[in-house]
């Protein structure tokens, strides 16, 4: 049995289909539960996974749009009175203050955010958060690549990590290629994103890793249901994504 049986026998079930609603509190109820029921030696890898959230929420913030989501470590609070940040956002902060020379500044806070987490998986040694943010980092790097690329820029001066290599993803951006309507894309991009979640999660259904597993499932099938409860440009372009 492993560290995790009652929690994962306690998290609620998740939906059949992108789109459908997550059960009551949503995604920031599922996230609280897991800090409130992570064993101490965990809450690292917790903080690096939901560190995607206080990526996004600092990144509308800080350009003045109201689109915070909870299930991050930060609440909206600390936001405003610039407390309790995680490195990553503290190190954003002082280097924005000395000036980043980046065509989208923000790029860089996804570049500390990457680098913390991935970092953070190293040292404890979660398979989820090597193989399944690793991919995550290629695939947004590819993502970048091939539209800069199609309006004639460099991409060069927005991708991330540059040196960071986690696979091919000429199949994926061949069907990107395919799709007409922007929502298909991301929806297919997502199932991607389910498919890899699978493939990372490891074999044992008790382990953190299978948490961490969990909670990116979850987050997901939030993010549809945003965009399906209250669809609109704000919506779509700020208040939905994962990264």
């Amino acid at each position: 049995m492993g560290k995790y049986y009652f929690l994962m026998c306690l998290v609620p079930p998740l939906p059949d289909n992108l789109g459908d609603t997550l059960p009551a509190g949503g995604f920031g109820a599922i996230a609280d539960m897991a800090k409130k029921n992570i064993n101490p030696e965990d809450v690292d890898l917790l903080h690096a996974l939901l560190g995607v959230f206080d990526s996004l929420n600092w990144e509308q913030f800080d350009q003045g749009r109201d689109c915070f989501i909870h299930g991050g470590t930060v609440s909206l609070d600390d936001m405003l009175l610039k407390s309790n940040l995680p490195f990553f956002i503290r190190a954003f902060i002082e280097e924005k203050e000395r000036g980043i020379h980046r065509i989208y500044p923000y790029d860089r806070l996804w570049e500390l955010y990457y680098g913390y987490a991935l970092e953070i998986g190293e040292r404890y040694g979660s398979r989820f958060i090597a193989e399944f943010l690793g991919w995550e980092v290629g695939l947004r790097c590819a993502l970048v690549t091939q539209r800069v690329r199609e309006r004639g820029g460099d991409s060069n001066n927005h991708t991330i990590m540059p040196f960071f290599s986690s696979g091919d993803f000429s199949s994926i951006l061949s069907q990107i290629k395919t799709k007409s309507n922007p929502l298909d894309a991301e929806k297919m991009l997502d199932e991607e994103r389910l498919r890899q979640i699978h493939l990372s999660e490891g074999f044992s259904e008790f382990s953190v890793d299978a948490l961490l597993a969990y909670l990116s499932r979850a987050a997901i099938f939030a993010r549809w249901e945003r965009i399906a409860g209250h669809f609109d440009a704000e919506t779509y372009l700020f208040n939905g994504g994962l990264s």
